[in-house]
């Protein structure tokens, strides 16, 4: 079972987070580069010109931040929405025929069957932007009214960044860079989809990645290009798995593998033995807590023994919106937000700092965020590293609880501590953090 965070026992109930969240300020995004976008999607259709409409769907999201474009089939209409910092944006609607312009090019685009619309399909496409090189990932689906689309746009020049602008504090960053000195051994992010874990790996890689060493992947897809690192992409349909290919991978002499996903008890074993025997291993599971990883590990079957050799570094992840730098301002703390942060301090050996003294931020809107108060994300982390006495516990069959309590010992924070530390350095608000943990 996984371990109750004992830091929050006595104040984070459902009240208090109500209580603070009541008192936000909510403003729905709204832009006029919402209606410039719209205003050139619907010019370039009424002259067919569907080549123009699709690309400036692209531009205007590429230029309001987002990372997704949905088209939604209703009964009368199609809503065109953006995935703006993880929050769907209406942005505006499309009559039946003016979709069905857009539609055939983005199948036509992305290779997908015109004539097929009763089940769903998925293909990408490749175009440039301002010298930049987009590949955008197509998926339909189809619904009552007719098919959905969801296009991810992937911006190869933003793959890559550094640690400290993942938003990694110094103390996470020197465990990772620890365990990545190794040779061998493994080390797992973890975390919802679309909280940046592959971000994070690639991050990893880009460090790893020197002339001495060969590094290997094995992805579902491939979402960006490394030059120097051989990658390779799964194909279910024809049996290249990621067991299969790991295997395979495997006799291609590497000292790197990054696996995309473990997404079963086979590719664990298979990935913890490459770590055992003189490979670093860097790979993603879907959990929500780095103690809950531990856990769901043991639950696919690896035994504890194995487990507690094998492993070195876990890092669970999520995504908070970045508070916009060009509106925000101090404010004044509430009795909650101030008993919150005292609690925390006390928590993590810090309670020398007076709570009362720590600043924290709110937004107040404007043209750059859209008129949200945010802009843009970072991400808060919870990072367990494997010290002797944790490798010990685990050998032994020590439950969570333990295990939490000796990382305590060490540079552990929780998630939501790591969270509440970045809205007192003015990365982010406290809602924020209440709202995503």
């Amino acid at each position: 079972m996984v371990a109750k965070d004992s830091t929050w026992t006595a104040i984070d109930t459902e009240e208090l987070r109500e209580s603070i969240l009541a008192k936000e300020e909510k403003k729905d995004y709204n832009s006029e580069k919402f209606k410039k976008i719209e205003d050139k999607v619907i010019e370039s259709l009424s002259h067919q010109s569907t080549d123009e409409a699709l690309l400036a769907v692209t531009e205007g999201a590429m230029v309001v931040g987002s990372s997704d474009v949905h088209y939604e089939y209703f009964e009368t209409y199609i809503i065109v929405r953006f995935r703006i910092d993880g929050i769907l944006v209406d942005i505006f609607k499309l009559d039946k025929r003016q979709y069905k312009l857009i539609l055939e090019r983005l199948k036509y685009s992305a290779n997908l069957k015109l004539n097929i619309t009763n089940i769903p399909q998925d293909g990408k496409y490749t175009l440039v932007i301002q010298e930049k090189k987009i590949d955008v990932r197509v998926s339909t689906l189809p619904s009552k009214y007719g098919e959905n689309v969801v296009c991810r746009i992937l911006d190869g020049s933003k793959n890559i960044v550094n640690f400290e602008d993942l938003g990694f504090f110094w103390t996470g960053k020197r465990m990772i860079d620890k365990a990545m000195e190794k040779k061998s051994g493994m080390i797992l992010v973890t975390g919802p989809t679309g909280s940046w874990k592959t971000t994070s790996l690639y991050t990893m890689l880009a460090k790893l990645n020197t002339r001495d060493k060969k590094v290997i992947t094995l992805e579902d897809p491939i979402e960006y290009e490394l030059e120097g690192i051989v990658q390779a992409e799964v194909d279910e349909k024809t049996g290249f798995t990621f067991e299969t290919g790991l295997k395979a991978l495997l006799r291609q002499d590497p000292d790197v593998i990054m696996v995309g996903e473990i997404r079963g008890p086979e590719t664990l074993n298979t990935a913890t033995a490459a770590s055992l025997t003189g490979h670093l291993v860097l790979s993603t599971l879907h959990t929500k807590s780095a103690a809950e990883t531990l856990d769901r590990i043991i639950n696919m079957g690896l035994r504890p023994y194995v487990l507690a050799s094998a492993l070195d570094v876990i890092v669970a992840q999520r995504l908070v919106r970045k508070i916009c730098p060009h509106c925000k301002v101090e404010k004044e703390k509430t009795p909650q937000e101030v008993q919150m942060i005292k609690t925390m301090m006390e928590e993590i050996g810090m309670k020398w700092l007076p709570a009362n003294l720590l600043k924290l931020y709110e937004w107040k809107g404007c043209d750059i965020c859209n008129h949200s108060g945010y802009k843009g994300r970072i991400g808060i982390f919870e990072i367990i590293a494997l010290t002797e006495p944790l490798r010990n516990l685990i050998r032994d069959g020590a439950t969570t609880e333990q295990i939490i309590k000796e990382a305590r010992n060490g540079d552990l924070i929780t998630m939501k501590e790591d969270g509440v530390l970045k809205a007192i350095k003015g990365y982010t608000t406290i809602e924020e953090i209440l709202r995503v943990v």
